[in-house]
């Protein structure tokens, strides 16, 4: 493995990292407020689903807002992956065919993310580890064979024509009979569909209802984690005079948040590759701003049950927060420099070090922004510099700490969120982490409930 991809798991860190084109995301507390009402995307995911495709618990839209000045960017890749979901049909036993204004609305989409950061990293490490020598050209056309090429899958003794990686991934394929004069509504399922872009665009338009978050985890760790939904939803096929003629249910499935097409796609990609390497079969573990993911990847197969060389499908699934493990900064530095490695700690937090985390306050009375705070203390009989140190919260974002404290003193930080990776202090449950300028951790507390205007003191 090359030196510089030290560790596999870190180079989906690294993909996220630097996703130029990522939208910010905030999730609802359930007081109703927004942990950070200037992200880009506003994300409600109010209740747990009940499970039946007929009762609908979530009676608010997932997307309470996303920024559309942002997604319809044309120098940016929304805008060219957008025109890319109307060209397929939604029945899976449908032909598909590929017109010219459509492959060029292909070519034009691979032309745009192929200098991108995500695709850029993705190139260089499936050259690097796995020794594959690719030129940007012969990149390009591995892409569009992936991504856009029809390929007929075998499942189970089963076969199905004019399937095709883009299609089954972002736009999703559903699966209905035809009655022919029939005025009821016929009910069907929906495979694949990961993309929150499609979702947003169908639910607004009212081709899709959101019944509620569907993780199969203990607690709440789900609707806490803004970059991911777990989701049972419900499609409308819908004809040319504005009838209903069928609607699709997905019992369960899910996507990632705020990730740009390019930075999917590069995901998918490596994933891919990785399979091919035998690095993995089906779904790897991975660690992604201190939440865990299986994501899964599905090759296609051939008529002797071997996998193909196409994708099949691409998704993540949440296994849950970790809050001290596997954290990383956030790099602000060139594309292929990876973040500072930051050691795994044990389960019993340390807080009783030279420097302490006194107390935090992370629910003020009234609006949070800018009043939320945490105190360090300094147990030493030095004066200690903390330039170069940071605080970290649950998913593994942070605040960069400057200044000094004085020997046997205390200093008040407050939390400025003013990026999409800032800190934000939970008010349900939260975790609070001191790591220096060598990424050591140097103190951990975990707090319960915060009520409004309490301060929690761990001395």
């Amino acid at each position: 493995m090359s030196e510089e991809f030290a560790d596999d798991r870190d180079i989906y860190q690294l993909i996220w990292d630097n996703d130029e084109n990522g939208f910010s995301v905030s999730p609802c507390s359930d007081k109703g407020t927004w942990e950070d009402k200037n992200a880009d995307i506003l994300l409600d995911e109010q209740v747990k689903a009940d499970g039946r495709r007929e009762i609908d618990l979530a009676t608010r839209p997932l997307f309470h807002r996303v920024n559309e000045i942002k997604l319809f960017n044309t120098n940016a890749t929304y805008v060219s992956f957008i025109n890319l979901l109307d060209n397929y049909t939604v029945r899976s036993l449908d032909p598909e065919f590929t017109n010219q204004e459509e492959a060029a609305e292909q070519h034009k989409f691979l032309s745009l993310i192929l200098q991108t950061k995500p695709i850029q990293i993705t190139l260089k490490y499936i050259n690097d580890v796995f020794g594959e020598n690719l030129s940007d050209k012969q990149f390009y056309q591995k892409l569009y064979s992936l991504w856009f090429e029809l390929y007929t899958n075998y499942y189970k003794g089963k076969s199905v024509d004019y399937c095709s990686g883009f299609e089954h991934v972002f736009v999703g394929e559903g699966k209905y009979n035809i009655r022919v004069g029939s005025k009821n509504e016929n009910l069907g399922k929906i495979s694949g569909y990961h993309s929150w872009v499609k979702f947003y665009l169908d639910e607004k338009n009212q081709r899709v209802n959101y019944l509620g978050y569907k993780y199969d985890l203990k607690g709440d760790d789900g609707p806490n984690n803004p970059n991911v939904v777990t989701l049972q939803q419900l499609q409308n096929i819908i004809n040319i005079r504005g009838e209903v003629i069928a609607q699709l249910f997905k019992s369960k499935g899910g996507f990632f948040v705020g990730s740009s097409p390019e930075c999917e796609i590069a995901m998918a990609t490596l994933a891919f590759y990785e399979s091919i390497h035998g690095r993995i079969r089906d779904k790897k573990r991975i660690n992604i701003n201190g939440a865990n993911y299986n994501i899964v990847l599905y090759r296609n197969i051939n008529p002797n049950g071997s996998r193909g060389d196409f994708i099949r499908s691409f998704f993540p699934i949440f296994l849950g927060l970790d809050g001290y493990n596997n954290q990383r900064q956030k790099s602000t530095s060139q594309t292929f420099t990876s973040p500072p490695v930051v050691k795994p700690i044990d389960k019993s937090l340390i807080n009783n070090g030279a420097i302490v985390i006194t107390s935090a306050l992370p629910n003020p009375k009234g609006l949070d922004d800018g009043k939320e705070w945490v105190k360090l203390g300094n147990n030493t009989n030095n004066t200690v510099n903390l330039d170069g140190w940071y605080l970290f919260d649950k998913l593994g974002r942070y605040q960069a700490l400057t200044g000094i404290i004085a020997a046997k003193g205390a200093k008040q930080f407050y939390i400025q969120s003013s990026h999409s990776s800032g800190i934000q202090l939970f008010n349900k449950s939260g975790l609070i982490l001191l790591r220096d300028n060598q990424s050591h951790l140097i103190a951990g507390v975990k707090y319960s409930r915060a009520n409004p205007g309490e301060i929690i003191k761990f001395e």
